[in-house]
């Protein structure tokens, strides 16, 4: 708060009065600028500690991923050898010689559970107003990476391409072990549509989790437009050879 104090002497002359005020009015030039300056430098400050906490937590995302990307290199490993073993399986008399008891169960190969990015730092930023402290291009460089998290949260089609092989496995449970080393052809095409649908399920996947480590580098190599971040998640595509 900005206090004005009258002079301790009345002005006798005109120029008394006018240097009286312009000593107030300088007083005040002096003191709105000083408060200024402070706040400026707060929001610097500020602006500075939520970049740092934005950068932290890209930084923690992106090795979550990996993570990510490494189970799912395993799970779509697994799909394509069963894609293969249903394919070449050799048939007789309307059935398919293919003992599934042989295979891992689709719960143990299939099921590693994926880790969210976490969007703590930006969802804080929104609801408290921090985002008004970046500027507009840096603001929407970490919109899109949080665009980028929110996609991995709802592709709700890779659970349920997971789940319709858990399925038909579980129905085959209980069979006899002679019934159970084989598949008739209308079983061995539900499984062959159920793995060629978690196939495509899981490449999209794998996409969506190299958009957001590309999202990730860009913001930790300093990107400053979303034009900059796409280029590190065209980059991202490319460090991963035969997606």
């Amino acid at each position: 708060m900005l206090d004005v104090h009258p002079p301790h002497e009345a002005a006798h002359t005109w120029k008394d009065f006018f240097i009286h005020i312009a000593t107030i009015v300088v007083g005040l030039i002096i003191a709105v600028g000083l408060e200024q300056t402070v706040e400026t430098a707060h929001h610097r400050h500020q602006r500075h500690e939520l970049e740092e906490r934005l950068r932290i937590e890209a930084e923690n995302n992106l090795n979550i991923v990996e993570l990510n990307l490494g189970r799912l290199r395993e799970q779509n490993d697994y799909i394509q050898k069963m894609l293969v073993a249903l394919n070449t399986a050799p048939e007789a008399q309307g059935h398919i010689n293919l003992d599934l008891s042989l295979f891992p169960q689709p719960e143990k190969a299939m099921y590693y559970a994926l880790t969210q990015p976490a969007q703590t730092a930006w969802t804080v930023a929104k609801t408290t107003g921090g985002i008004g402290l970046l500027p507009e291009d840096e603001a929407q460089v970490y919109s899109r990476l949080d665009y980028e998290a929110d996609q991995l949260n709802i592709d709700l089609d890779f659970t349920r391409a997971q789940d319709a092989i858990v399925q038909l496995y579980q129905a085959r449970r209980g069979m006899p072990p002679a019934r159970a080393r084989y598949l008739t052809l209308a079983e061995r095409d539900d499984l062959l549509k159920a793995f060629s649908f978690a196939s495509t399920q899981y490449y999209d996947m794998f996409g969506l989790q190299l958009n957001e480590s590309g999202a990730c580098r860009g913001v930790l190599h300093g990107a400053r437009t979303v034009d900059e971040m796409y280029r590190f998640m065209i980059d991202e595509f490319k460090r991963v050879p035969n997606l």
